[in-house]
């Protein structure tokens, strides 16, 4: 039996060495292990299990019960859901696995690894041709029925002469039209020696079966895609028509004292201002379809938490933004409002008014709030803004620790910050994931070591160079990146390949869409992998 969670194998409360000590990586799975992406991608959302010791056991051969249960929980099968009590002599009810050997049986997923006598065998390991019939068998049962009919007359035949696995005649003959099956949609692969039907599954193996399956039930459920237009995004312009929403990032929060406060277009430090040539961009936008809204910006610097508990300024604010909200010119669909650095749970409650406020001038309009993942910021009531906006925008892109050379945005702390945003009772139909552009660059060794964020189109540029090495960083599941000029340099980069994860991402949770932030930063091979969200 698996004997640790990851998710218990790497708890810790909010601080750098806790940040760091959800981190760790398997002490047996290296960067460079051919099924390193699938473990971590499972590991970061909790699909797939470590052990207490801090390994994986990537090599050890993995039991029938511990795959079923696996692809069960994968396929979103709920075990009791269907079908009469399954009966079997040697899985009693109360064992570990039997709800989802039960799920499986009950959808005729399984019934071949059930012998004559009603014994399961969940100990044993299970054979490479019982994974392609029983994830055959479960992909079979969701095709139409002319298909499978189709394909259980002989199609499957054709199939297997068109593999021509050297050794075809080893499977066993009931399962191979299941399992040709799960190898015609690309779960299981062979080598050069065959389909080794009677080689037992490792556990790296079963990493890569399960994510295969996992990116495939995925890639069905629809995303919204949001940018935002900001800082320097006029090269993105033209990628309007990949959007569903743009985010206007021209305004902030001008607080002037007490009682005193308006929304503002000009003289941002963060530069949250109207640019000249604005009416380019709603053009375009307009053009494409994409709905506009109005983002407000404000953090410390705009003195935030002391503007939310003045009543009387916040009213002003609120009157300031209906004026732009209602302005024919720009067209807005909604607001999205963007308070950030809310330290104290003093803020909770004069956020939550804040907002009810908001919504109460836009007049139908939508209100969106971005939110950063909760492990520092306590002046965020999730429940209640999930309650009051139409969409929430959790902003998984602030986790940097700089002393200990960590990313802004890993994997796990991406899919951790999704699962508590939803258990904190933000609805996953308003969720949206945050995906920042962004790369971290550590210069130099030890405590003098520099720190630099480059812009990704000299990120790209300084890659086509020599002298440049490349890897999959785990867990974090960025790139990364090394080379030498006249220091040596770390980078970690989000490139197309993490954007694609993050996606996935949103998917597997079943959220509304993703967040882009901010376009100017996104290269065209992330606008590919963009553009193919659409298309789904």
């Amino acid at each position: 039996m698996m004997l640790a969670s990851l998710g218990l194998l790497l708890a810790g409360s909010a601080t750098a060495h806790a940040y760091e000590s959800r981190l760790i990586p398997f002490r047996d799975v290296g960067e460079r292990d051919w099924s390193a992406e699938p473990i971590y991608q499972l590991a970061a959302v909790q699909a797939i299990d470590g052990y207490a010791d801090g390994g994986f056991r990537p090599l050890a051969a993995m039991s029938r019960e511990e795959f079923i249960k696996m692809m069960t929980a994968a396929s979103g099968a709920v075990p009791g859901e269907q079908g009469e009590t399954v009966k079997l002599k040697d899985v009693d009810p109360d064992r570990w696995s039997y709800p989802m050997i039960e799920a499986a049986l009950q959808r005729r997923w399984v019934d071949a690894l059930v012998d004559s006598d009603g014994n399961f065998q969940p100990d044993v390991p299970i054979r490479r041709e019982e994974v392609a019939y029983a994830m055959g068998a479960m992909l079979l049962s969701e095709a139409a029925d002319a298909d499978r009919k189709q394909w259980l007359d002989g199609g499957w035949e054709k199939e297997r002469d068109a593999r021509a696995f050297p050794d075809a005649a080893q499977v066993d003959a009931p399962l191979a039209p299941y399992a040709y099956y799960a190898v015609k949609q690309g779960m299981l692969e062979g080598s050069d020696s065959g389909l080794n039907p009677d080689d037992s599954l490792s556990r790296q193996e079963a990493a890569a079966v399960i994510d295969r399956l996992l990116h495939r039930t995925a890639s069905a459920k629809p995303l919204t895609v949001t940018g935002f237009y900001a800082i320097q995004s006029y090269n993105s312009i033209e990628r309007m028509s990949l959007l569903d929403q743009v985010a206007l990032g021209w305004w902030h929060l001008a607080y002037e004292g007490a009682g005193k406060a308006k929304l503002d277009s000009a003289g941002d430090p963060y530069k949250f201002n109207l640019p000249e040539g604005w009416e380019e961009v709603t053009a375009a936008a307009d053009k494409s379809g994409a709905a506009k809204d109005l983002v407000v910006f404000a953090n410390k610097s705009h003195d935030v938490e002391s503007f939310l508990g003045d009543a009387a300024a916040r009213t002003q604010f609120a009157e300031s933004l209906a004026a732009v909200v209602d302005d024919p010119r720009y067209g807005f669909s909604g607001v999205c409002i963007d308070f950030e650095d809310l330290y104290d749970e003093a803020s909770k409650d004069d956020f939550t008014a804040f907002l009810h406020e908001v919504k109460a001038v836009l007049n139908g309009k939508k209100l969106t709030v971005a939110v950063p993942p909760v492990y520092y910021y306590k002046g965020y009531d999730l429940k209640a803004i999930g309650a009051q906006a139409d969409a929430v925008i959790l902003m998984a892109y602030n986790f940097l620790s700089k002393a200990d050379r960590l990313p802004s945005s890993p994997l796990p702390l991406v899919a951790e910050s999704v699962r508590d945003t939803l258990a904190a009772g933000v609805p996953k139909e308003k969720l949206i994931l945050g995906i920042g552009k962004k790369t971290d660059q550590f210069i130099g060794a030890g405590a003098e070591a520099g720190y630099a964020s480059p812009a990704s189109s000299a990120v790209e540029e300084r890659l086509k160079k020599a002298g440049v090495a490349q890897s999959l960083s785990i867990p974090y599941l960025n790139r990364h990146i090394q080379f030498t000029d006249t220091a040596d340099n770390e980078l970690f980069y989000e490139d197309a390949d993490s954007i694609d994860r993050k996606i996935w991402v949103a998917r597997y949770y079943g959220l509304k869409g993703v967040a882009l932030w901010y376009m100017g930063q996104f290269v065209d091979s992330d606008w590919q992998r963009i553009a193919a969200v659409r298309q789904r």
